[in-house]
């Protein structure tokens, strides 16, 4: 998906999450929000640079300490122990969990031992928070990817196993992505509502949450047709042609492909089918 997708996204998850965990701490609400856009971003070591000074800037400053930094050391560790020989701007880098997991340390030490140098440990709270939404927000970002027809590779470079789906998120004439936006924001709405309402707070807000993020990462992966393929990640992405479902309620879109009507109860309908 493209960088606004992920973030936005990962934010709503991000925010249900911490509805339940810390809904009286504003500050660090916004510091794991922070950390959940950041990894949100840090993966994408191939995300070409704006034109002019934009938003979309930012984005690509934060994905150069991935690609600077990162990716060379992470070569370099699989070249020590003896897999094979890489190139840094290969993508299936950071879209795997082994990735990720190094990604994710290499930002903590250049987040923790600076901190810790200056405040001691009682300056680490921040940082911590931090860190725990920028591992969420990659985690999210695989989640996401893997709904894409390019897929990931989640155990590069040790396993050749692709996992993809059928969203090009490029496709205008796609409304699965608006979908997901519209899904995302009702569950956020709705938990956020309880809060407010004081009907579900503390530890027992903590299942319903787990239940609003399952509910929103389940409906991507299942409407979004993935499957697992051993097939070279350099090889042609095949065309994927859905089974047309039984279900009455089927709707077309002018897009290639179908989807289930009842899906969140919202449907699109175009205005040469009125």
């Amino acid at each position: 998906m493209i960088t606004r997708h992920h973030v936005a996204l990962t934010i709503l998850c991000t925010l249900i999450l911490c509805s339940a965990l810390v809904p009286s701490y504003p500050v660090l609400i916004l510091v794991i929000c922070a950390g959940t856009c950041t990894g949100a971003i840090l993966p994408d070591v191939q995300m070409k640079k704006p034109n002019g000074f934009r938003t979309m800037t930012i984005a690509w400053m934060i994905s150069r300490f991935t690609s600077i930094i990162v990716t060379p050391l992470l070569c370099r560790l699989y070249q020590i122990l003896g897999w094979q020989t890489c190139d840094p701007w290969d993508k299936r880098l950071t879209h795997s969990a082994p990735g990720i997991l190094f990604l994710w340390g290499v930002l903590a030490a250049f987040l923790l031992v600076p901190a810790f140098m200056i405040t001691g440990s009682t300056g680490l709270y921040l940082p911590a928070a931090f860190l725990c939404g920028a591992i969420l927000g990659m985690a999210l970002h695989l989640v996401e990817d893997m709904c894409t027809r390019k897929g990931i590779t989640p155990f590069f470079p040790f396993s050749a196993t692709r996992v993809s789906g059928s969203i090009r998120p490029c496709d205008i004439t796609d409304r699965r992505i608006a979908q997901f936006h519209f899904y995302h924001y009702s569950v956020a709405g709705i938990i956020l509502g309880f809060q407010y309402l004081e009907s579900w707070q503390g530890i027992a807000s903590v299942p319903l949450c787990i239940f609003g993020i399952g509910s929103c990462m389940g409906m991507m992966i299942w409407s979004s047709d993935v499957s697992i393929s051993r097939e070279n990640p350099e090889d042609p992405v095949p065309e994927i042609h859905p089974p047309t479902l039984s279900d009455p309620f089927v709707v077309q879109w002018r897009a290639s492909h179908l989807s289930p009507g009842l899906m969140m109860g919202v449907y699109y309908f175009s205005k040469n089918e009125q």
